[in-house]
């Protein structure tokens, strides 16, 4: 399981709680596959978590405009690659007939995507999010 603390937090509670949903949403594939029916939860479950990272995004590039993150058009390409991916991961996942393994891959490559892209690529713009009035 993949726990939110403050090394995490990018100093804005709107951005933190979405980042700390997140960690929700990804922990829930692995509580899945302690399911007999995990099957017929998981679709839902992967649609739950697309829709949700394109909301974060859009929230996430919203604030950055509004503060001119200077580096926003490299935060937006890597936030379309990562929609583009999770997108694909899930549907190849839904689409063959899946193993708990399979979910348990999926979980690991979301946590570590989502470790990743807070601590390396999203702390880049704690600067420029001093500047943000809700």
């Amino acid at each position: 399981m993949i726990h939110w603390d403050e090394r995490y937090s990018v100093g804005l509670q709107k951005i933190d709680e979405q980042h700390e949903m997140f960690f929700g949403l990804i922990n829930r594939l692995e509580e899945l596959t302690k399911l007999n029916d995990f099957r017929e939860e998981l679709p839902r479950l992967l649609n739950e978590i697309v829709e949700y990272a394109s909301l974060h995004f859009k929230t996430e590039e919203a604030i950055m405009k509004k503060v001119n993150y200077d580096d926003f058009e490299s935060h937006h390409t890597q936030h379309e690659k990562i929609k583009k991916d999770i997108y694909l991961e899930c549907k190849r996942v839904v689409e063959k007939d899946t193993t708990a393994m399979d979910v348990m891959w999926l979980y690991n490559y979301m946590m570590n995507w989502i470790k990743h892209h807070i601590l390396e690529v999203d702390m880049l713009y704690i600067e420029a999010l001093k500047t943000y009035e809700n």
